[in-house]
């Protein structure tokens, strides 16, 4: 019996980090994904050009700052397209997640991509 959880004990503790990671992995693309959407939005009720970056980058930092800890710690970025004239605009967050609590993993960094149609009743200046 000893002998056997002896064998056995690594192997279910392999798989259980295993199962750790991949939530993990899971959980900051739900993150990154649903913090890209949310800035989308944010930038399609912008009236002022300059407003839309901030808006954006306020929204995405919001979005994995929630719960009290950073989702990002490794790094946040976000960039943006469209505009008036595409009647559209366009989203990516890119966070890099530290997973440096498996051994031989480091980090790896997540994209979340975004579209949302600009609200038609916002008069838009300096886009």
């Amino acid at each position: 019996m000893t002998l056997e959880f002896a064998l056995l004990a690594p192997a279910f503790i392999l798989l259980v980090l295993l199962l750790v990671v991949g939530g993990r992995i899971i959980e900051a693309q739900s993150q990154v994904d649903g913090a890209a959407r949310d800035a989308a939005r944010a930038a399609s009720v912008q009236v002022y050009g300059y407003n839309v970056h901030p808006a954006i980058a306020q929204a995405a930092q919001g979005d994995l700052d929630s719960g009290g800890h950073d989702m990002c710690p490794g790094g946040l970025s976000e960039s943006w397209g469209g505009g008036s004239a595409a009647g559209e605009v366009t989203v990516d967050v890119h966070c890099t997640i530290n997973l440096s609590f498996f051994p031989g993993l480091g980090t790896i960094t997540m994209t979340g991509h975004a579209l949302a149609p600009l609200d038609t009743y916002v008069e838009r200046v300096g886009w």
